[in-house]
Parts: C-alpha cells; structure tokens; sequence
C-alpha cells in the first residue's frame, strides 16, 4: 500500500544553513557532545544537511510523478553505519510506550532509507531509528522514503538524532567518531580534531577505545555507563598481549554466568579488581515469591521490586513516596519537651 507524502516530518529538526553571502545564526549553546560534532560535520560537509532539506521540495514538486511513501519490511532495513546506539534502550519504558503508541495509532511519521550500497533489496536507515525496531517488534511494515544519500548526509543524520538525546555516551561518541574516519566522511584523525576544534590527541585517545571488542562491551552489561577512565583502563588490557587473552576469557564468562550482575561489578571483574559486595534482603508474600530485594552499598541503598508483581506494586509504592516522607519526618523530628508544672 503507498500513501501520499510529507517529508517535514522527517527533516523538520535539522539545522537551516544560512543562505549565500548571510551570516551564521548564534544558537544556543548544549551540553550534549553530540551537537559540536554534528557542527563539525557541517563545517567539512557544508551542502550534506541543506540536501536533505532540500528532498522537501523537491517531493513537493515530484507529487504529480507519483513519489510516494513505501511499506517496506522492516528486516530488510538496518541501522545507519554512523548510528552506534546501545540497543539496551530497546528494554526503557520510553521505547516500550513508543510501540504501544505505534500499535494504536499506527506509524505517523515515514522513515527516510537509502538504498543498501552493497546488498541489493535491502536499505540502511537514515532518520526514524526508533520507528524501525518498533515496526520489528510489532511485526508491521516500516512506512519509509527510500532516496539515494550520500556518507556525509547519512553521518549528519545521525549526529543530528543524537543532537537531541541527553547524553551520548564515551563509547559510543567513541565508535561513531572512529566511523568517521574509518568510511572516509573526514579524511584523517587531524581533519577530523581541526573541525571539532580540539586537539589531535584527544581525537586519537577518543576513537581508540574503538578497539574495545563487542563482546568485551557485551559482557560489561550497559555499557553506555562506561567513563572515560573505564574505558582508558580496559583499553590498556587489551593492548597488553600479556593481559588480553585473560580480558577475553573473563568476559566470556561474564556474559554466560549471571544476568543480574550490575555495570560496576561487571567492570570490577573485567579489570581483575575485587568487587564490592552489597549486603542484599529479601521481601516475600505469604507464598514465599520475591516481591523486593533490597541492596546496601556503601554510599546508597537501592530497592527493586520484582517483575512478577508487575509494574502496578512498585507504581503503588510510588504513589505513597510523598506520604511516607512525611511520615518518616515526623518520625524523625525532635519531640517537643514537656513543660514543668
């Protein structure tokens, strides 16, 4: 089935590039890294996002011609090469509300693809991630414009998407920074520092934590929670030949032994370190099932509630949270002397 088409649904987000001889507009300033990077792409592939913008009217024009939006399977599409996102979001409340909203209102806003550059009927995404694994997951077609794109648009596409998030994590700025150079979008590591404005060393450190292998990353759970200095010692192991082998044998084990194993220990073992143990109680109903586990560290304390109670108890619980705060201030507070008859 085609429909008619409106690519502002696609592009709307995308920066305006000034016209010729106008000078630039002040944005404003954000704390993603995602942003100057996608300025630097600007700067190295002036035309790359005005060309996309320029896909609107050209839609517009082409109408009449029949250029329509696609229903496409959505296992013949995947990922940009640029977008390096942990697919761990696909287990976030957020992306699980998107589906849904997806399974009642259908897919409001078209995927733009480009054809695969080297797998004939398949295609790489450009915008409309998130639309992607959510028509995998519903089993539905991907409603998508299919236009021949170059790497520079497809790299400016994903910094762009990422401009939005809150945070992009070290690795993977890491990963997508190295893809950069790697597929030629800037010609060196120093290209690529000089547009960023930052010096040659730091992009060097940056993408070599490329080189941190996927299973290692695999075994360190969510890896977006790896710092710098994380990602700086692992590094250091695996150029060790003396160290690397334990490295790969440790994370094999990581990844088939416990699942509820969390980030920090998980980074604790890869290195060789000894990982703090939280002290862990237990609640149970009548029956013996595990409603809530209750975990001690030594600078917090975290509760789960288990999933077999479902979402529903620990929103209760939620719901109290003001009331028990004020309970327990009062519970805490001094109590008022008693006055001498």
């Amino acid at each position: 089935m085609k429909r008619a088409f409106d690519l502002s649904a696609i592009t709307a987000d995308l920066p305006a590039f000034p016209k010729e001889g106008e000078a630039p507009r002040e944005t404003a300033r954000s704390n993603s890294p995602a942003v100057p990077i996608a300025r630097a792409i600007e700067t190295q592939h002036r035309n790359a996002i005005a060309e996309l913008k320029a896909l609107e009217a050209a839609i517009e024009r082409r109408k009449d011609e029949g250029l329509v939006i696609e229903e496409i399977d959505a296992t013949l599409a995947e990922p940009s090469p640029y977008w390096d996102r942990n697919l761990r979001f696909l287990e976030d409340k957020s992306f699980t509300e998107f589906v849904e909203e997806i399974r009642r209102n259908g897919q409001q806003s078209p995927a733009l693809l480009r054809p695969h550059p080297t797998e004939g009927g398949r295609f790489e995404v450009c915008f409309g991630h998130r639309r992607l694994f959510a028509c995998r997951s519903l089993g539905t077609p991907l409603r998508a414009v299919v236009q021949v794109l170059s790497e520079a648009q497809m790299a400016s596409a994903a910094y762009s998407e990422n401009a939005h998030r809150e945070s992009v994590s070290t690795l993977e700025q890491s990963r997508a920074l190295a893809k950069y150079v790697e597929r030629g979008v800037f010609s060196s590591k120093q290209a690529l520092a000089d547009a960023l404005n930052v010096s040659r060393s730091h992009v060097s450190n940056l993408t070599s934590f490329a080189e941190i292998p996927d299973r290692v990353l695999e075994a360190l759970g969510d890896w977006r929670k790896c710092t710098f200095r994380d990602a700086s010692n692992l590094l250091r192991m695996i150029r060790d030949p003396d160290r690397n082998g334990q490295l790969n044998e440790v994370a094999e084990r990581l990844i088939a032994g416990d699942s509820q194993l969390g980030f920090h220990v998980r980074l604790a073992v890869l290195l060789g370190q000894k990982a703090a143990t939280p002290s862990t109680e237990d609640c149970r109903d009548e029956s013996g099932r595990l409603v809530a586990e209750r975990k001690r560290r030594k600078h917090s304390t975290a509760i789960s509630f288990s999933v077999r109670h479902g979402e529903g108890f620990a929103d209760f619980v939620w719901g109290k949270m003001p009331s028990l705060v004020e309970e327990f201030n009062r519970s805490i507070a001094p109590k008022p002397k008693a006055r001498n008859s």
